[in-house]
């Protein structure tokens, strides 16, 4: 729902069935112009949602993106550790989605597992879980680089944050997916997409065309029945861009999104709102 405001995707969310509402350091600092943090926080209690995670950190890395990013990308990451942990504790956020947005293979895993080691430390402090998305178009591409990061690092409140829209669309290596221990997921992000927009840039792909789930080509089921062993996962919901979806009404979307997820994942305990 990315060209919906605040309000009417809390509305949204809430009308849906669901409990949580993820947000970014770029949303907070568009919404701290009119408001303080006290009030986006209240603003959600009020719509009876709680705020989820904090989307898109990158500062746990030695840079925090490439300058070959377009601006408003750079725009999105441009925020430190320090920020990202003052929002979480202001705003009452339990977890963050870490990932890169570096070049592949710009920096050693010693680099990166340090780096994210030290970044779970300060979160420890704030009681605040770290889970590590890989996305194939930038510097944690894939499933297995993200779990030997986090392995390394040690960290005991570090996860992976599984997108199924990544892991399909970019290398979908089962082998290492059916390997993981039964511990190394910790959130999970549901989307589908067509194979016509296979040939699409990734990111235009990613930014534009997805589906909710079962309304597209990917084997969803085949993931599920995997990710069904992971006995470590706090959180599971959607994670759709779509251009088709940013045209209806916020409400509207979110119904959708979230009969599909249930049509497509009834073993998990999907909100009354999506009946």
């Amino acid at each position: 729902m990315k060209t919906h405001s605040y309000a009417q995707q809390l509305a949204a969310t809430r009308s849906a069935g669901f409990t949580h509402l993820p947000i970014g350091g770029f949303t907070i600092s568009q919404l701290l112009q009119s408001q303080s943090l006290n009030d986006i926080r209240s603003q959600a209690l009020d719509a009876g949602v709680q705020l989820g995670h904090y989307d898109g950190f990158t500062d746990w890395a030695p840079v925090r993106f490439d300058p070959s990013l377009p601006e408003a990308a750079q725009a999105v990451f441009d925020f430190s550790d320090e920020q990202c942990l003052e929002y979480c504790n202001q705003l009452g956020l339990k977890s963050i989605c870490a990932t890169g947005a570096f070049l592949l293979g710009q920096f050693s895993v010693n680099q990166l597992s340090d780096g994210f080691a030290a970044f779970c430390l300060k979160a420890a402090e704030y009681n605040i879980r770290v889970d590590l998305e890989f996305i194939p178009m930038w510097g944690v591409a894939n499933l297995n680089l993200a779990w030997r990061i986090v392995q390394a690092s040690g960290a005991t409140n570090a996860g992976i944050l599984f997108d199924t829209w990544h892991f399909l669309r970019g290398d979908a290596d089962f082998t290492a997916l059916n390997q993981l221990p039964s511990d190394a997921i910790t959130c999970v992000q549901l989307a589908d997409a067509a194979d016509s927009t296979k040939q699409m840039p990734l990111m235009e792909d990613c930014l534009g065309y997805r589906r909710p789930p079962g309304e597209g080509d990917l084997p969803l089921a085949k993931v599920g029945e995997i990710l069904r062993k992971q006995v470590r996962v706090h959180s599971i919901g959607p994670e759709v861009f779509s251009n088709v979806l940013d045209r209806l009404e916020a409400e509207q979307a979110s119904r959708r999104v979230a009969k599909a997820c249930q049509a497509t994942f009834p073993e998990y305990d999907w909100p009354a709102g999506a009946d």
